[in-house]
């Protein structure tokens, strides 16, 4: 919604038509495509609709699942694979496909603070949340014509989160730590992480948006978007 209020054709993509249609209701801009971007074909259609847009600003790679969530000793070969193909495959498979259109424009993939910090019973989501950190490092080392760059968008109130606040296969600190977060309102809305990706996206110049991993919790570039209502309440683990 916020790209479209700046004026940006939006496409958003996944594999639930009803949460698509109702983020698409909210403006004209915004259209979708129901795909699943862990299979050919369905690459293939994002492909095919992307090819048909005058012009690509930007593709953000944000899907992720944080399961299978268990001892590492139980995860089946199937359900890791899965959750590889969301979580990874796909950022490295899309700038691939979408490379011609890309060229002059920037990807951004969504990491998470998981990228580095073990969690038990979430294994499979934090391997793969720091295998997609270090290919963002590596697409910035290959290539200059696309710009590369990965975000840590914080501990947000999102379905997941809660999952994560119920979990019986993670450490009972952890949950409790997730559910307090909760409780006194400090987990960072979608809405202020929209703006944060927006800024990066649309604002912040290609040289500063490639230098590092940007992380919401630091305060250094705060003053450059986060704005009222938005709030970012750090916390000590």
């Amino acid at each position: 919604m916020g790209l479209a209020m700046r004026g940006f054709s939006v496409l958003v993509v996944g594999r639930r038509e009803h949460l698509l249609a109702e983020t698409a209701s909210t403006s004209p801009l915004i259209e979708y495509l129901v795909a699943d971007i862990t299979t050919a074909s369905g690459q293939d259609l994002l492909v095919h609709r992307a090819q048909q847009a005058s012009v690509i600003h930007a593709l953000v790679n944000n899907a992720g699942t944080l399961l299978p969530v268990g001892p590492l000793k139980d995860n089946s070969t199937s359900a890791w694979h899965e959750s590889m193909k969301i979580n990874l495959d796909a950022a490295l498979i899309l700038p691939q496909k979408l490379y011609p259109q890309l060229i002059n424009k920037r990807v951004l993939n969504i990491s998470s603070g998981a990228a580095y910090h073990a969690f038990k019973g979430w294994a499979a989501y934090c391997v793969s949340k720091a295998a997609l950190s270090m290919l963002t490092r590596c697409w910035q080392l290959e290539v200059d014509e696309v710009a590369f760059a990965s975000v840590l968008p914080g501990i947000v109130d999102t379905d997941m989160q809660a999952m994560a606040r119920v979990g019986d296969q993670m450490d009972t600190a952890q949950v409790e730590f997730y559910r307090q977060l909760k409780e006194s309102s400090r987990l960072v809305s979608a809405s202020t992480v929209a703006a944060f990706l927006i800024w990066l996206l649309v604002d912040v110049d290609t040289s500063t948006y490639t230098s590092k991993e940007w992380n919401i919790y630091d305060t250094q570039h705060h003053s450059a978007w986060l704005k009222p209502p938005h709030q970012v309440i750090h916390w000590d683990c």
